[in-house]
């Protein structure tokens, strides 16, 4: 399943999300930390293309938030959880996708 957002939702998503977090928002830095989580997965191992795009977003959002919760002592909430991951999926499915068809195929 993709999910398909406007400009205007996705800048919404960034408003809920924390500014500490938010600075990390940089779309190189991100994908390098999420290709440094797939360097112990295969994406093979994955019954669906879906599960792995969730699987490796999850993981990455978990990522940033125990990060955030060492840096700066905050929690996080599931809403502003939920906005992240929803973020991840937008900006990443479809470089996940294109990992995995080229991997899996």
């Amino acid at each position: 399943m993709k999910i398909i957002i406007t400009e205007r939702q996705n800048n919404l998503l960034k408003e809920n999300i924390p500014v500490a977090l938010r600075r990390r928002f940089n779309y190189d830095e991100l994908k390098g930390h999420l290709d440094f989580i797939m360097e112990n997965y295969n994406p093979c191992d994955y019954s669906t293309l879906g599960d792995y795009i969730g699987e490796m977003c999850d993981m990455l959002v978990l990522d940033l938030i125990d990060d955030y919760y060492y840096e700066n002592g905050g929690k996080i909430d599931s809403k502003t959880k939920d906005d992240l991951y929803y973020f991840m999926t937008d900006n990443f499915a479809d470089y996940l996708q294109e990992l995995y068809d080229k991997q899996c195929s």
